[in-house]
């Protein structure tokens, strides 16, 4: 900015001002530039961002067969989504629920591939699991295999398979009962009352019988009492009686001793 041709102090000053400014101008300009360009290159980079996160959206998942998932709701109000990917050799079937701040999902199995009708129409089969499942109060805890109406002709491979569940669902298994129960079980048997008898087991109500006439009793008089006739000695009595009379009294006093012998002796 200075020159040799002018040697004068005050132009040099005015020069070297001018130069300084032209300088700062330049800084700001460039500042400025640097700036725009910055903001311009993150406004590109969060495009970007979202766009390959729309397009990750849109596409379906990795090994997905269906492009977007089936949704549903359960009997109980549960929001649940059913979600289908290819394995090597199995198609699997994920079933995730959400119920008032829970979740729950299930997986499924099978070979749904060997059936014609689902390869003609694979949204169509797993849309037959689905309306099975909104009929459940559980989604994940409802049959554990799945054969729909369009492959039913097919074989047991094409059907679908519990395979696992989060959390996991315990099935109870029939215990016989311990000799305990099973006299409790008697006792209450014994002490629940039995049921009457029915309509037609009850016996006809029996009709009142006709009252009996009383049998007329006739009054019999008194019979008039019998004299008791004290009965005289036999003759083998007396016979008897006088022989002792004989033996045991005086000739004197025999008759009356012999009397007296065949009394006492009857």
């Amino acid at each position: 900015c200075t020159s040799n041709t002018f040697k004068s102090p005050f132009y040099t000053s005015i020069m070297r001002a001018v130069c300084s400014a032209a300088f700062l101008l330049v800084c700001f300009i460039w500042a400025t530039n640097a700036q725009a360009q910055n903001s311009s290159n993150q406004g590109n980079s969060i495009n970007h961002i979202e766009s390959t996160q729309n397009s990750r959206q849109q596409q379906p998942q990795k090994g997905s067969i269906l492009d977007e998932p089936i949704r549903f709701n359960t009997k109980a109000k549960d929001s649940c989504s059913m979600v289908i990917s290819g394995q090597t050799n199995f198609t699997k079937l994920r079933v995730s629920c959400k119920s008032k701040g829970k979740s729950y999902r299930c997986d499924f199995l099978g070979k749904p591939n060997l059936c014609k009708a689902y390869s003609n129409n694979p949204r169509h089969y797993f849309t037959q699991v689905m309306w099975d499942m909104k009929k459940l109060h559980n989604a994940c805890q409802g049959p554990r295999v799945y054969k729909p109406h369009m492959c039913r002709s097919a074989s047991d491979e094409v059907q679908m398979v519990f395979h696992a569940s989060w959390p996991k669902i315990s099935i109870p298994k029939p215990s016989q009962a311990s000799p305990q129960q099973k006299q409790q079980q008697q006792i209450k048997s014994s002490i629940t009352p039995t049921k009457p008898p029915s309509s037609k087991q009850q016996p006809k109500p029996q009709q009142p019988a006709k009252p009996v006439k009383p049998a007329i009793t006739k009054t019999v008089p008194p019979r008039k009492p019998v004299k008791t006739i004290t009965a005289r000695p036999t003759v083998a009595d007396e016979s008897q009686a006088t022989k002792m009379a004989e033996e045991y009294c005086w000739e004197s006093v025999q008759g009356i001793c012999a009397y007296f012998i065949s009394w006492f002796q009857n």
